[in-house]
């Protein structure tokens, strides 16, 4: 009895020192699963005394045929979790934000990489799984997410139709992913924040290719333009 109460005790101080590497781990398969591309996190903090996590680095890449430039990478993400809820059947975290995310954007024909991604997203396999066999647990992890917040957002935008350009990123959240009564499972929970995000950044992608094509058309007609009346003075 004293060994096997030693053994647990050794796997629960293995699991508290190795914690932020295990999230870590977690994070990057589910991601990649979900994602259906490469997801990496440069670093992991906890501090579940305090209900805080910090991660840097966090980087998404592009779908096949695109460049091999990062789609997404994102500076610096904090969350806020509710430490009551550690105990119960659902995860509540307060607060999600995510400072200087960059998207470099690629328009290529009728498409993009962004909307790629997006519609490349069916199916999520069996990330919730994955995500209960990490944790150390048969019971499947849910989660509820009151919000998440976007600021200080850059978007590259190169485009077959014209020069590159540097915009920046409307501000932006989303709101209630799950609730405390009835949590998300982290295939679903990642499928949803992807889903809205990539929407969110899809839009201002869309503008940014329709202002390129507006932009090369008006070109165009002045240099026609130019040439008629430089004819006509001939």
């Amino acid at each position: 009895m004293v060994i096997l109460v030693a053994a647990i005790a050794g796997v629960g101080v293995y699991l508290m020192q190795n914690l932020d590497g295990i999230v870590k781990d977690l994070i990057e398969q589910v991601g990649t699963e979900v994602m259906k591309t490469d997801v990496r996190v440069a670093e992991v903090k906890l501090d579940l005394s305090n209900g805080a996590a910090t991660l840097n680095g966090l980087t998404i890449a592009n779908p096949k045929g695109f460049s091999s430039e990062k789609l997404f990478s994102m500076d610096s993400i904090t969350v806020a979790i509710d430490t009551a809820t550690l105990a119960g059947p659902v995860y509540v975290i307060n607060e999600i934000s995510v400072d200087g995310l960059r998207v470099v954007a690629e328009q290529k024909g009728a498409t993009t990489n962004v909307q790629t991604l997006l519609d490349g997203m069916s199916g999520t396999g069996d990330s919730g799984d994955i995500a209960a066999e990490q944790a150390g647990s048969t019971e499947e992890i849910r989660i509820a997410i009151k919000a998440i917040n976007f600021s200080n957002g850059n978007l590259k935008l190169t485009s077959d139709m014209s020069d590159p350009r540097d915009l920046k990123l409307p501000t932006f959240k989303l709101r209630n992913l799950g609730t405390a009564e009835n949590g998300l499972t982290p295939d679903e929970l990642g499928a949803s924040i992807a889903e809205q995000m990539l929407k969110q950044v899809g839009k201002a992608v869309t503008k940014a290719v329709e202002d390129a094509i507006k932009e090369a058309a008006e070109g165009s007609i002045r240099k026609k333009l130019g040439s008629f009346f430089n004819k006509g003075d001939e």
